[in-house]
């Protein structure tokens, strides 16, 4: 997939999640999306892209059950929460997918903004 292709794959994913936890704050009056943990989640997928690359190296399988972590952490805080306001079922599963997509959306778009106005933008001069 080109640069481009990812840009514009991680947008839609970040303004999904984000449709997602905003139709869920209205109908509940609270964000579905744990932030502190949408934080480390975004930190770690961060750390992931960062390693990826030909070859599996100890730095990309750590990176990786971080992620595996903190997304079990955040699905499981998600849960409870929703379970708290006694969300329905498909609320539930739509507030995961907000605590799932945003972090994923926000941490590639991030990388790739990064590398093009840092890398980019200041290497070149």
């Amino acid at each position: 997939m080109t640069g481009v292709g990812m840009m514009v794959l991680s947008v839609v994913v970040c303004v999904l999640g984000f449709f997602l936890n905003r139709a869920y704050a209205k109908k509940y009056k609270e964000a579905a999306v744990q932030w502190k943990l949408f934080v480390l989640q975004t930190i770690a997928v961060g750390g992931v892209v960062t390693q990826l690359g030909y070859e599996v190296s100890s730095q990309l399988l750590c990176w990786t059950a971080v992620a595996i972590l903190t997304f079990g952490i955040g699905f499981r805080k998600c849960w409870q929460h929703a379970a708290r306001q006694q969300a329905k079922p498909g609320d539930k599963v739509m507030a995961l997918a907000a605590q799932a997509l945003l972090p994923l959306g926000s941490a590639v778009f991030g990388m790739m903004l990064f590398g093009i106005l840092v890398i980019g933008l200041f290497w070149v001069h």
